[in-house]
Formats: C-alpha cells, structure tokens, sequence
C-alpha cells in the first residue's frame, strides 16, 4: 500500500482539483479543469466545492509521504523533489492566489513523479533480484 500511496495521491488531487474547478464556476478561471469535471459530471459536488480544495492539498500531502516512501526504496531524490515543488505550489494555489498555470503545472509534476516513482521502484527490484 505505502507504494501506491504516491499514485493515490497524485490521481486524488487532480481529481478534486477537476472537481473544485467544475463546482465554483470553474469556466471563467480553469476552463480546462471545468470542461473536463462537467464532462465526467463532477458538477454535482458544487455543494462541496468549499471542501473540495482541503481534498486537494491533503491528497497532495498523502503524494509526499508516497513520494518519501517510495524514495527510501530507490533512493532517487528527483521524484521526491518534484511532489515537494508541486505540493508547495499546490498550497500556495489554494491559499495565497489561485495562479492557473501553476495549478496546472502542480498537478502535471504530480503524474510526472508517480510514474517516475514506479518506474525507478521496477528498475530497483530488478537490480536486487537473485541472479
């Protein structure tokens, strides 16, 4: 489970990102994140998107200690790095000023380092298999 929780992390904060974007009228800020929650029918969480930012900065959070996790198996430190960055950029998006790029940046390096993360694991269990 602690492997995955990387992966959990970083899908579970785009989704409540994409959601967050559909519930508070999302088009005139993040049409990208809005069109696709309208799309997969996000927009009946509206009612929560009070909440909703709070999923994103703790799934973001459950991605670093996924992150840390799956470093010390590794140990490659730029995975690491990336979910550190991305989460800082993700708390800086939700409480000082919501800047779209970078919201969509924190949310690419995410993805970006959960496949990194699994690939380096793979590469790692490959060097240490009894030959």
């Amino acid at each position: 489970m602690n492997t995955h929780l990387d992966k959990i992390g970083g899908l579970g904060s785009i989704i409540a990102a994409t959601a967050t974007a559909t519930a508070t009228a999302g088009p005139c800020c993040l049409p990208f994140l809005a069109t696709i929650g309208g799309t997969i029918g996000l927009g009946v969480l509206s009612e929560y998107s009070n909440y909703l930012s709070f999923g994103v900065q703790a799934f973001a959070f459950f991605a670093v200690v996924g992150a840390f996790l799956s470093f010390q198996k590794h140990k490659n430190a730029f995975p690491l790095v990336l979910v550190i960055i991305s989460f800082g950029s993700l708390i800086y998006v939700y409480n000082v000023a919501l800047v779209a790029w970078l919201l969509y940046s924190a949310l690419s390096l995410l993805a970006i380092s959960a496949i990194w993360n699994t690939i380096a694991i793979k590469r790692c269990n490959q060097c240490k298999a009894p030959t």
